[in-house]
């Protein structure tokens, strides 16, 4: 079982012109046998090889490691403020969990930009929210002093070092950019910061900053690069870059273009989606850029795309991509018998994104199917890169190890922590936090502040008294069982589970914390969902001592275990 110490290396400032120095990476063995280590670079100016076994360094989970070493030929590479980004894949013959990736940037004469040029709204007063631009950037050595002048005299400039410790290797700065009363719309302004005293030499320069003040909107991308990859052969893949507004007014896109092989661009809303085809492309790393127009100060805002075409192969699963279907990992990964499992990989199907049919759940969607310790789940779904199975209801806990097999190629092998309960409350993604509840005395509204829009949905908050149901998965063993795949039962003997909850409702504000409880007792139904495989539900009344406005809601089981908290608005 491959187990690699880190998966990144750097941010590492080197100067123009020379090489870095050699980077080391410390691999060991979690399971049986002998570790066969082959490191492949993505990029030229990384040398990857394996050292011999030795005591490790860096790790107390092991005594012996492989140490991998990356030679960083980057004499050739020219001076930048953007990053330079190479990933090195590690395999291993007849191994569970490779192949693994290790991220490594390089950034060629230092991350201290050379000149910063923003936009910002005009000055309010306080207590209103201020204009405000932060530019953040690290070192690998302090600063030791800085000039700040501005043109007009005005301190709207600053420079803050955040997290300074005695013992550090990184150093995170940022340039901080506040219009003052003074400086009005219309107009640009420019200053300075004169950094100094870094032990690396491209760190102490002059940054000129100029700060535009406008009254229209400001275009705030949600990425800053895409960067896709798909196989021969496979269905169009898709990424989104979503624009906000900082700025003042309506923000309104009025077009994208998008320019690189096998890629096209579509405006839905605020959100510009791409799109990535293979068809007529040879395996090879193409690069082309989005361009959007808006109503922006800044428009047009302009994203570089990277878009890597490989040879078509067997399916790959991500190291750590087999997690729960409801907040998709978090603390240990740890999932349970008959939980709701999202699986993401490469390559995992060639067909078009299919669901599958209502429980009895298939056990093949488009071609793909998945194997825990041998066994074949049910699947919920299949796509190129994602695949929604239900974990069988025989898993022991330990470890488990899966597999997909895609039209007769099977993947690599993954390992995934099994416990008898890892409850997860379901999240409506795209809301702040608030999740899948149904408030049942109020038509199966969705409680939640009206403002929140959900096509096909009542939003409204909820009252003291009425019926939610609460949507989770991985809550335990019921009474009776269901087997995997089968639907729930809809009469008695419904599935209640073995251990109930207590339903907590709380509120944390300025500080002070304010829980109410509902005991197991006066829980109304714990168990699984009739007519659903895998899927929970908790139906319970709110409290008439919870309180009111925004209130998180969690579950506590017998055995201490505990689920997220998810948002509902209580009025």
């Amino acid at each position: 079982m491959l187990r690699l110490v880190s998966a990144t290396v750097g941010p590492l400032s080197i100067a123009p012109g020379a090489n870095g120095i050699n980077q080391t990476i410390e691999a060991y063995n979690a399971g049986d046998g002998t570790l066969a280590l082959t490191p492949t670079s993505s990029v030229s100016w990384i040398t990857a090889s394996v050292g011999a076994a030795r005591t490790c360094t860096t790790t107390t989970a092991a005594t012996s490691c492989v140490p991998l070493i990356f030679a960083l030929n980057t004499a050739s590479l020219a001076a930048s403020t953007t990053a330079y980004t190479g990933i090195v894949t590690v395999t291993a013959p007849n191994t569970v969990d490779a192949p693994q990736t290790i991220t490594v940037t390089v950034l060629i004469g230092g991350a201290v930009p050379s000149s910063v040029n923003v936009y910002v709204a005009p000055y309010v007063a306080p207590p209103a929210q201020a204009s405000a631009v932060a530019v953040p950037f690290t070192t690998g050595s302090y600063l030791a002093a800085s000039k700040i002048t501005t043109q007009d005299g005005a301190n709207w400039l600053s420079l803050t070092l955040s997290g300074a410790g005695s013992v550090q290797s990184t150093y995170p700065y940022t340039i901080n950019i506040a219009p003052q009363p003074t400086n009005t719309a219309g107009n640009a302004y420019t200053g300075s910061i004169v950094t100094s005293g870094s032990t690396f030499a491209s760190d102490n320069k002059t940054i000129a900053v100029t700060m535009n003040v406008t009254t229209l909107p400001i275009a705030q991308p949600s990425v800053t690069q895409v960067a896709e990859q798909l196989a021969t052969g496979a269905p169009v893949g898709y990424a989104a870059v979503t624009l906000g507004n900082s700025g003042l007014g309506t923000l309104a896109i009025s077009g994208a273009t998008a320019s690189g092989s096998g890629i096209a661009a579509s405006v839905s809303g605020s959100t510009v989606l791409l799109a990535f085809n293979t068809t007529g492309l040879s395996a090879n790393t193409y690069t082309g850029s989005v361009s959007i127009a808006s109503n922006a100060a800044n428009s047009p805002t302009v994203i570089p795309v990277t878009y890597q075409v490989v040879a078509a192969g067997a399916p790959t699963v991500f190291y750590e991509g087999v997690v729960d279907d409801a907040v998709f990992g978090g603390s240990g990964f740890t999932v349970t018998p008959g939980d709701v499992i999202a699986l993401f990989g490469q390559e995992l199907s060639f067909a078009a994104p299919v669901s599958g049919p209502n429980p009895p759940l298939a056990t093949q969607l488009g071609g793909a199917s998945v194997f825990v310790n041998g066994e074949q789940a049910p699947l919920y779904f299949s796509s190129y890169g994602q695949i929604n199975f239900q974990m069988p209801t025989d898993t022991p806990a330990g470890t488990a190890l899966v597999q997909v097999e895609t039209n007769g190629q099977t993947s690599n092998t993954v390992s995934v922590n099994v416990a008898a309960r890892a409850p997860r409350l379901l999240l409506l993604y795209g809301t702040g936090g608030y999740g899948a509840i149904e408030d049942a005395t109020q038509g199966y509204s969705l409680p939640m502040p009206s403002t929140i829009t959900i096509p096909n949905f009542v939003t409204q908050p909820a009252s003291r008294g009425d019926v939610l149901t609460i949507y989770a998965i991985g809550l335990g063993p019921t009474s009776p069982p269901v087997v995997a795949g089968q639907p729930a039962p809809a009469t008695e003997p419904l599935a209640r589970l073995m251990s109930t909850p207590t339903v907590v409702f709380g509120v944390n504000r300025e500080g002070l914390v304010v829980q109410v409880k509902v005991p197991p007792a006066s829980v109304l139904y714990a168990g699984l969902s009739p007519n659903y495989a895998g899927l929970y539900q908790i139906n319970v009344a709110v409290p008439e001592a919870c309180p009111t406005g925004a209130v998180q809601v969690s579950l506590t089981f017998p055995d201490s275990t505990v689920s997220n908290a998810v948002n509902i608005q209580v009025q």
